[in-house]
């Protein structure tokens, strides 16, 4: 069983005790992930606004949803911010539960990923292109980043890319928390990769999110990086090191001695539904180390009053947990979002929201 795994990597205790101790030790995890990992973002005093570019509430899906492309105003310290997002959403009679989702291109939604099948399942989707917030690179002078940090430099434990994006996907939150046609209480957000590790960030800092999913996120996202079988600490922060707090580097070639792993993120969602995807021939991601995360998280969801993932005797390249809070499936492929993972991820929401 991959419980005695876990006994046997020596992860870092959640210290769990009793349910009415638990918010201040999640807390602690917090602080620990902010200060270590993703960072700490300085406070920015802002104001927000959207504006509306262009609606279709006729062609798209044949009639059946409503497409707005927008822009999002941010203005702080005199300078203003603006970020191109869009939603789509199926015509419904109720308020529709919502997917935010940072996306790697500014392509039109309907065309970038399987929105007609997403709205078909009575689910909206309201996507941004993740470099339109800020570039994906070492320059702390673009976009917003230049808010958080007007001289382009960072301290040790200041935060990264992973957490600007992060704090944007609140700020679409809060703006889809207003949108008439949206359930407010029901708004998840999904990612994939470094847009997964983001999500995942964003959904842990902001407990207004109702549920979240990352798709092979991988070292510093869903995977554990003690036993880690593909991409390392040593390997991130040196080929993607702006993503992170500069004392994540620390802990390069020193992951046996990290006073967290990554089942702590995880935890941090608890008791809300979550969803960890895998694939089986994505082995830089690490998927087993994706599903060991999940299992040692699990604790936290039991603590909680919520139904766990199971411990198997072995995993399979194709195989669904859907009966917990934490759901974890594996398909046959390599590195990608596909049609499956997001059929998978909804079924999972609807027995979840």
């Amino acid at each position: 069983m991959y419980g005695k795994r876990i006994l046997e990597m020596g992860l870092p205790d959640l210290m769990l005790s009793t349910r009415s101790n638990w918010p201040g030790r999640r807390q602690k995890i917090m602080g620990l992930m902010e200060q270590e990992l993703y960072g700490i973002l300085p406070d920015l005093r802002f104001s927000q606004h959207s504006l509306l570019n262009q609606e279709d509430r006729e062609r798209v899906h044949g009639g059946n949803s409503i497409f707005r492309d927008m822009v999002l105003v941010l203005e702080t310290h005199g300078k203003t911010y603006t970020v191109p997002y869009w939603y789509v959403l199926p015509r419904s009679e109720q308020p529709v539960p919502l997917w935010i989702m940072p996306c790697f291109s500014r392509t039109h939604p309907v065309s970038a990923v399987p929105a007609e099948e997403i709205c078909s399942r009575g689910y909206g989707l309201c996507c941004f292109d993740y470099q339109q917030v800020t570039t994906d690179d070492a320059d702390f002078t673009s976009g917003l980043a230049a808010a958080f940090y007007p001289d382009g430099q960072r301290g040790e434990h200041d935060g990264g890319k992973i957490a600007i994006w992060a704090w944007f996907a609140s700020r679409l939150l809060d703006e889809m928390q207003k949108v008439p046609e949206v359930a407010s209480g029901k708004i998840c957000i999904v990612g994939h990769s470094r847009l997964g590790k983001t999500a995942l960030w964003a959904a842990a800092r902001d407990t207004r999110f109702a549920g979240a999913a990352s798709i092979q996120s991988g070292c510093a996202g869903a995977a554990l990086a003690r036993g880690n079988t593909g991409e390392t600490v040593a390997d991130i922060t040196r080929t993607f090191p702006f993503w992170f707090a500069p004392a994540y580097r620390n802990y390069a070639g020193q992951e046996a001695h990290m006073p967290f792993d990554q089942h702590f993120l995880l935890a941090l969602l608890a008791p809300r539904p979550l969803c960890v995807t895998s694939a089986a021939s994505d082995l830089w991601a690490d998927p087993e180390n994706e599903y060991l995360a999940c299992l040692a998280a699990s604790p936290v969801y039991t603590l909680l009053g919520e139904k766990a993932i199971r411990d198997l005797p072995e995993l399979t390249d194709d195989m669904v947990l859907p009966e917990g809070r934490i759901g974890y499936c594996r398909r046959p492929g390599t590195h990608c979002f596909t049609r499956t993972d997001w059929h998978r991820i909804l079924d999972f929401m609807d027995a979840n929201l």
